[in-house]
């Protein structure tokens, strides 16, 4: 029997991309797009790893991983917590709801085959934080330091990835509704009616105005 892995993400891309990464492992992946939803299907599915992403709606993965690790029948079921590249985690509260790691987005797939892995066979990483040096915490990007807003603005710096993702979602949700089935076909616009037969216009010349056109000849007495 599959080991289920419960995958709270709002993003469509990142589901995809982690349905992809375990298509041809012992892993079925369960994806929900909001935090409650996680927590309900928890409930009803008894999942045997969770990944929750910290910054979803309705409740953030901190919180996903507060009840799991709460809960008297889910709280040996790790939960690894996902973030953006240039969003910070709240070490203190990780570790506060008891997570079990921290993977950052975007990542290689045979990484997260190797951590879900390692946690289903009760293997837990050296570190809280899987994707960077065990001892040291999280370690942000050198690009996290760049300033990269407009020259002369003051708003807040652009996250380039998350940009990325969101063109791909819109991109996913183009080609399909999210639920499995293919989305409608735009209706296409009424063919625009012919345009009207334009009549010669008399043209002045020196000599005067044009005579209009001459009346068509009659045959006959």
């Amino acid at each position: 029997m599959p080991h289920k892995l419960l995958l709270a993400d709002d993003s469509v891309t990142i589901q995809r991309v982690i349905e992809l990464t375990f298509a041809d492992e012992d892993v079925q992946v369960i994806a929900v797009g909001n935090g409650q939803q996680a927590i309900e299907r928890a409930e009803r599915d008894r999942p045997d790893i969770v990944l929750a992403d910290v910054g979803m709606p309705e409740r953030d993965g901190y919180e996903v991983a507060a009840f799991i690790k709460g809960h008297p029948t889910l709280s040996s079921v790790p939960v690894v917590l996902l973030t953006g590249a240039f969003e910070p985690i709240d070490e203190s509260r990780a570790r506060a709801v008891g997570c079990d790691g921290v993977l950052v987005k975007p990542f290689e797939p045979q990484m997260v085959i190797s951590r879900v892995k390692d946690l289903l066979a009760g293997r837990k990483p050296a570190g809280l934080w899987g994707s960077g040096p065990a001892a040291q915490g999280p370690v942000r990007p050198a690009a996290a330091d760049i300033d990269l807003r407009p020259t002369g603005t003051t708003s807040n710096a652009v996250d380039p990835l998350e940009a990325y993702f969101d063109r791909l979602d819109a991109a996913f949700n183009a080609m399909g509704t999210g639920d499995g089935t293919a989305a409608a076909p735009a209706p296409r616009p009424d063919p625009a009616p012919p345009a009207p037969q334009r009549q010669p216009i008399p043209v002045a010349t020196a000599q005067g105005p044009a005579a209009p056109p001459p009346a068509p000849r009659r045959e006959g007495p």
